[in-house]
């Protein structure tokens, strides 16, 4: 009986030892994020898994590249000079190279032949696939690649033709494209030049001499490079947030979609970037962050992270390499512990990946049921969202597709759904909408013949607080009159300004959070509290600043003109935006020059009853307008300039007393 006891027990040790096995084994080391609808990162399901780590037993020193082509893996085993071959299924390590390289950071395996980029020696070295050399492709001799132009090479990839693409260690001017026999082809896709407002404003003012000596303009070099099937170069970039990934076409310009109207989600450190069979871009940060994008450049996955204290299996201390083989399997090289990762895709990842190729194929009528079992896995799945509204769309269920569009984010799309469902509306109620509108102009000419001939009462008010908000209107017809009306105290007062300025900061914040998905400003980072106390700050600005300049410019007008003026001011902003506002939720994405042409009127038109209140209150002529209203602006920029100096300055001083208020009661311990 003992022995029975002891037995039962020893079977139930051993199944919770084997259960917790199996669940460290399955236990990841690192989270997986995605983004959710309004580009919110968020914890998902694990998309990978380590399976196991390569080169435990082998000495890779300072490995660069990794690459993977026909079950082998290609390291560019730089510390010891070399390329090391590991066959992953007979597990055999081989090396070629060992006394042919000096650096090698780069390599790329085609069906013939291995090309190893070696800064060291300046050349690209060919390998057969044996390992014996075959060639070297060193400097360009052809006068248009240039006698100082750089060539290090540092990555390289090759297309069908032989024809080599190179990254080269400080070259600015792009990839070098090679032919298959080292003559130099041309630059291939450079990186722009961004320029801010301050670079373009010494474009207008400085000599092409002193632009010379004060600015260096050269455009990013490239860091990484990637081909896929088709023969399309990618490129990485480091130090450029939102245009670090680059898909080049044949011409070298950048065809890479921007994630459904906005930047890319990317990294500034990202080091290596390969391209799967199926066009998903997989960039490497070197951090150890693995970034997975669909074939359009809108994220799928982010996992991976770096091993901070202890070594630990998907962590990495220093990454460096990236690839993928048929069965999305991928392999990320550490260069600092100089081993490979080895991620398993989970079921959920394979589902996402089987819906991606059907949606990349144009099926999106096929891919719906296998979108709606992504979407069981993770809900907030912003790119399912974005699929199944493709599948709702082309199945022609809009309601549902616009639903899903707005879930991820997706405005273009939205757009052309709702101009779907608007014109669905149009053609339903087109009766109605053509008896109200008839119905509107009747009703219009009548009022007008009875205005006309006096038989139509007026309204009138007793109270000089509402004729004085009332009076807003006719500065839009007589703003001559009205500023002059405004100053002699006829009109207007302290009360009713400040009313105008709660209904210009009421409009404001409608101008910013009221508008309709598809032309919301995306303010998601502002708050009203924010946003109320920029404009009200900016507005006090403009009085006080305005009054003072007028002060020592003999201006007529007093502080509580200028108060009531510059409220009036804003007339017809404060009348005719909310109408635009309103709008937004009628006209689509297409028809956005319409919005913006109507704010652009509406705030012009502002500004220049602005400038008309300062030459009408102040009595100037326009040459002495334009100085106080310039003055006044720049007195402006000089507040706001002194009061991030001194709000910096005193930041340092109560960061500096806390030190030494901590140092010294830690000493008085």
């Amino acid at each position: 009986m003992k022995e029975t006891i002891r037995l039962i027990r020893i079977a139930i040790v051993l199944a919770f030892s084997v259960c917790s096995v199996r669940l460290l084994g399955w236990n990841s080391t690192y989270l997986t994020f995605t983004l959710s609808g309004n580009n919110e990162w968020k914890v998902t399901q694990d998309a990978y898994i380590v399976s196991e780590v390569l080169f435990l037993d082998y000495d890779l020193y300072y490995p660069e590249d990794i690459f993977l082509k026909d079950g082998k893996l290609y390291i560019a085993d730089s510390g010891n000079a070399r390329v090391v071959v590991f066959d992953l299924e007979t597990r055999k390590v081989s090396s070629i190279g060992d006394f042919n390289l000096w650096r090698p950071t780069g390599v790329f395996v085609s069906d013939d032949y291995i090309y190893v980029a070696d800064p060291g020696t300046s050349e690209v070295v060919l390998f057969d696939k044996s390992g014996k050399e075959v060639s070297r492709i060193g400097r360009p001799k052809n006068l248009l690649f240039g006698e100082f132009a750089n060539y290090n090479p540092g990555k390289l990839v090759v297309d069908k033709r032989g024809n080599l693409y190179i990254v080269s260690e400080g070259t600015f001017e792009g990839v070098i494209q090679l032919d298959r026999n080292g003559d130099f082809l041309g630059y291939f896709g450079a990186n722009r030049v961004w320029m801010g407002f301050l670079d373009r404003l010494i474009d207008l003012f400085y000599t092409r001499e002193q632009k010379s000596r004060l600015l260096n303009r050269i455009p990013k070099p490239y860091t990484n490079i990637a081909i896929d099937d088709k023969g399309l170069i990618y490129t990485l970039t480091q130090n450029e947030w939102g245009n670090a990934i680059k898909k080049h076409n044949t011409i070298g310009n950048n065809i890479l979609s921007k994630s459904r109207g906005g930047r890319m989600t990317d990294e500034p450190n990202f080091a290596d970037i390969t391209i799967t069979g199926d066009g998903r871009i997989l960039a490497l940060t070197e951090t150890g962050l693995i970034y997975e994008y669909d074939p359009e450049g809108n994220l799928v996955f982010s996992f991976g992270g770096r091993a901070i204290s202890t070594e630990r299996y998907g962590l990495f201390s220093i990454a460096s390499g990236i690839a993928c083989d048929e069965e999305d399997r991928i392999y990320v090289l550490d260069k600092e512990s100089g081993l490979v990762h080895v991620f398993n895709p989970t079921e959920y990842a394979g589902i996402l990946h089987e819906a991606l190729n059907l949606y990349v194929q144009g099926k999106y009528l096929e891919s719906k049921e296998t979108w709606r079992r992504v979407m069981t896995y993770d809900g907030y799945l912003q790119i399912a969202h974005y699929g199944l509204g493709k599948a709702y769309f082309q199945s022609g269920e809009f309601e549902k597709a616009a639903i899903h569009f707005r879930e991820a984010y997706a405005k273009r799309e939205y757009s052309d759904t709702y101009w779907e469902l608007r014109n669905g509306f149009v053609q339903r109620n087109m009766q109605i909408i053509l008896m109200a509108f008839l119905l509107l102009i009747v009703l219009s000419t009548l009022i007008e013949r009875l205005r006309r001939r006096g038989k139509l009462l007026k309204l009138r008010i007793g109270s000089k607080f509402l004729n004085d908000l009332l009076y807003l209107k006719n500065m839009l017809r007589h703003p001559l009159d009205s500023f002059y009306y405004l100053q002699s105290g006829t009109h207007g007062s302290i009360l009713s300004a400040t009313t105008i300025y709660l209904l210009f900061f009421t409009v404001v914040l409608f101008d910013y959070f009221g508008r309709s998905f598809i032309f919301n400003l995306n303010v998601a980072d502002r708050s009203v509290g924010f946003l109320l106390l920029t404009s009200s700050a900016f507005t006090g600005l403009w009085i006080v600043s305005n009054y003072l300049v007028s002060s020592i410019n003999d201006g007529r007008g007093t502080f509580k003109d200028v108060f009531i003026f510059t409220a009036y001011s804003f007339a017809p902003y404060i009348i005719f935006q909310p109408f635009v506002i309103l709008l937004t939720y009628v006209l689509t994405y297409n028809e956005r020059f319409l919005i913006d042409f109507l704010t652009y009127i509406n705030v012009g038109w502002s500004f220049i009853l602005l400038f008309t209140g300062v030459k009408e209150i102040h009595d100037y002529d326009i040459k002495n307008t334009l100085k106080s209203f310039l003055l006044t602006v720049g007195w402006i920029f000089v507040m706001v300039l002194v009061y991030s100096i001194v709000y910096m300055l005193w930041d340092q001083l109560i960061d500096t007393a806390y030190s030494i208020a901590r140092e010294a009661f830690y000493r008085a311990r």
